[in-house]
């Protein structure tokens, strides 16, 4: 009987700090994207089986530079906090006629690098095939 009571406090303690990882790195996102007039909302930060997604909005034209500045403020945060994210996935969504997205995956070390000065944004997109 004292299982079936310790397995959902467990639960409910791991989905809280999942939460608060969740905000605590929105906020790092967030005021890094907002000097390059970015708005995101809590929404658009998530943690997905040790992916940290982030969904921002851009104009086709400008696919390559937002996913740049996406990955860099992410690499920012990272490179400030202590977080144990495998993989950084940007996903601009645009209009046209209607609306699309396009995502880009790199890993964790490889942001924490451009964010870092390590490699210049030519060398980061060569390294994702980008």
């Amino acid at each position: 009987m004292k299982k079936t009571k310790i397995i959902p406090i467990i639960i409910l303690i791991i989905g809280s700090s999942l939460t608060a990882g969740e905000l605590s790195i929105f906020s790092a996102i967030e005021s890094h994207l907002s000097r390059y007039r970015q708005k995101i909302e809590p929404e658009d930060v998530q943690i997905v089986n040790g992916v940290l997604q982030v969904n921002l909005i851009g104009r086709r034209t400008n696919i390559r530079s937002q996913m740049l500045v996406g990955f860099f403020s992410t690499g920012r945060a990272l490179y400030k906090g202590n977080y144990p994210f495998k993989e950084i996935r940007i996903t601009i969504h645009y209009s046209l006629k209607e609306s699309q997205s396009e995502s880009l995956t790199a890993s964790a070390e490889l942001v924490s690098k451009l964010a870092g000065g390590q490699l210049n944004s030519e060398q980061f997109f060569a390294k994702l095939e980008y």
